[in-house]
Parts: C-alpha cells; sequence; structure tokens
C-alpha cells in the first residue's frame, strides 16, 4: 500500500479529476499508481517514453516529481517530463521544455543533471533549423546556455556536444554577417560592407566561407579605391572651373556706379 502523503496527494488528483468531469482513463490510471511504488512508476513511464507514448509518459513522470520533489528520483522525473515536451519539436511544445529545463537549473543548482538541463536550454533553442537571414535572438540565448554549461561544468560528458553546438551556431552568425555584406555591395553601399566584412574576420575567424568573404572584400575595397579615384577627380574638376571663374571674374572691368 502507498504512505499517507502518498494518499493525500492522490485523493487531490481524484477530487480534481471529479471537479474536471473525470474520464475512465484517468480513473484507471489512479487505481494503477495506488498498487505502485514511485520506482515503479518511473520505470513505467520509462517504458511509455521508449515506446514513443510520449504524453503518457508525461502523466506517470509527472506524478512521481508532484509526489516526491524533493527526492532524486523527484528531480529526474522533472527532467523527464521537460524531455517529453522536447520530443514533440513543434514552437509550443520546445517553449514549454525549455522553460522547465531553465526551471530545473535554476531550482536545483546542484543537482547532477544540472549540466543535462543547461545542455536542453540551447537545444530547444536550436533544434529548429536556424536560417542566417531571419531574427537571431535565439542563437544568442542558445550560445549563452552551452557557454554557461562549458564554463560550469568542463568535465561534463555534454561537454563536447556543447562545444559542436557552439561552432554551429557561430557558423550561423558569421553567415548572417556575410549575406549582409553582400547586401551592402548589391546596392554598393562599399563602406557598410567593408565594415561587415571586418567584424566577420574579427569575430568568427574559423566561418567556413572565409575564403568567399575574403574575395568579397577584395571586391568591395577595390570599388572604394575606384570611387575615391573618381570623386578626387570631380573634387579636382570642381576645382579646376572655380579657378577658371574666377580668373574671368577678375579680368573683367569694374562695373560703373550708378550716378
Amino acid at each position: 500500500m502507498i504512505k499517507g502523503h502518498r494518499l493525500v496527494f492522490l485523493f487531490l488528483v481524484a477530487v480534481a479529476f471529479v471537479g474536471c468531469s473525470s474520464t475512465s482513463r484517468e480513473e484507471d490510471l489512479l487505481t494503477e499508481l495506488t498498487d505502485m511504488n514511485k520506482t515503479e512508476i518511473f520505470e513505467k513511464a520509462e517504458t511509455l517514453y521508449a515506446a514513443g507514448k510520449t504524453e503518457d509518459a508525461r502523466d506517470y513522470f509527472s506524478f512521481v516529481y508532484d509526489t516526491f520533489p524533493n527526492d532524486p528520483l523527484g528531480h529526474k522525473a522533472a527532467l523527464r517530463v521537460a524531455d517529453t515536451f522536447a520530443a514533440k519539436k513543434d514552437a509550443a511544445s520546445l517553449t514549454e521544455a525549455r522553460l522547465r529545463y531553465r526551471d530545473f537549473a535554476n531550482r536545483y543548482p546542484n543537482d547532477p543533471d544540472r549540466d543535462y538541463a543547461l545542455l536542453m536550454v540551447g537545444q530547444t533553442y536550436s533544434a529548429r533549423q536556424m536560417k542566417p537571414d531571419r531574427d537571431l535572438s535565439t542563437v544568442e540565448e542558445a550560445l549563452n546556455a552551452y557557454r554557461q554549461l562549458l564554463i560550469l561544468y568542463p568535465d561534463s560528458q555534454y561537454y563536447d556536444e556543447a562545444q559542436g553546438r557552439i561552432g554551429q551556431l557561430l557558423n550561423v552568425l558569421a553567415e548572417h554577417e556575410l549575406i549582409t555584406a553582400q547586401f551592402y555591395a548589391r546596392n554598393k553601399r562599399w563602406l557598410a560592407a567593408s565594415w561587415r566584412i571586418d567584424y566577420l574576420r574579427e569575430h568568427y575567424p574559423e566561418f567556413e566561407r572565409m575564403d568567399e568573404a575574403d574575395a568579397l572584400y577584395e571586391r568591395v575595397r577595390g570599388e572604394m579605391t575606384d570611387a575615391q579615384a573618381h570623386l578626387k577627380q570631380v573634387i579636382e574638376k570642381k576645382r579646376r572651373e572655380a579657378e577658371k571663374a574666377q580668373k574671368a571674374t577678375e579680368g573683367e572691368p569694374p562695373a560703373e556706379k550708378p550716378q
């Protein structure tokens, strides 16, 4: 039989179910949980999760966490609840998973699985394809989570994975700079293009398309040199015309004053 505090919890859950017009599925779940200990419930949840039944697994994981929030197994269950959301891959589920992973990392700073929670905060940001021509604020958020993992847990089993993810995300940011430089170049905004490539070179020296960036930089600098030479010619031409006009004015007789 279950302990007293578990009976209280089940009673509260049962009341909630009744208030929401309980279903036979929920009643069956309560009946099943009554005869299981926390380890058995967690193992049942893991079996369901492995079979791809994430929502069913979430019910069991949630029960373990809600009933034993300060137990190590309760902590693991909290992470597994987040995992069930992350597995769905849609934007709403990833957002829910991210909130849960972040809450776990903040709530349990000494938990041995905190490095995993930080990894998954980053994963929920980078799980969906990130395009360099879109809003990249999520890339920065993911980078922050991965970098926090590297700093706090240099011996983590997830260290190499986080480091690899950082490399991929930096490449996205670098490609954004290249695309922006190409846009400026197409619109003959040579100085702006030059600045973007300078920034790319300084901050993303390992960019895989650096040869392309270098070629664009040489073209941009050439265009800037030509533009400067043309500007000098225009200025010199205007100067000569002004001098010629001034000399012509000086050669004219002074105008007579009216009587």
